[in-house]
């Protein structure tokens, strides 16, 4: 662990170009998911929050169409964290994304969001979508 910290910090000094691609990566993936309509609260990191209104069961079934039709990974937040009838994904973009890997998760945020609310993900289990 410590060495992977040490590594990190080497590639910041020696590779400035991978911080400033991943604020480029951050930063288009969030206005283009603002510019859709998604709320994604105050973040000031790459770390993006995408806040929805949901069940635990939809949120479960909506990440696992993302990972399984789209192959996007992110994580579900749930109450009690967030209050009930909320979901908070966490999208964590890195340098080595691309800016049409941004473009395909916007695409693809925008039909699971519709899938949400015409309530193609209120199963309790994941139905083929």
């Amino acid at each position: 662990m410590v060495y992977g910290a040490l590594k990190r910090l080497e590639l910041l000094q020696n590779c400035p170009e991978l911080k400033d691609n991943l604020w480029t990566i951050a930063t288009a993936l969030q206005k283009g998911l603002r510019a859709e309509g998604f709320d994604l609260g105050r973040t000031q990191s790459p770390v993006t929050p995408v806040y929805m209104n949901g069940s635990v069961p939809e949120a479960t079934n909506l990440v696992f169409d993302l990972r399984e039709n789209y192959g996007i990974f992110c994580s579900i937040v749930v109450y009690p964290v967030i209050p009930k009838g909320q979901i908070m994904l966490r999208l964590i973009p890195t340098a080595a994304h691309t800016l049409e890997d941004v473009d395909v998760t916007i695409k693809a945020f925008a039909e699971v969001h519709k899938k949400l609310k015409d309530g193609k993900y209120d199963k309790e289990k994941m139905v083929q979508i």
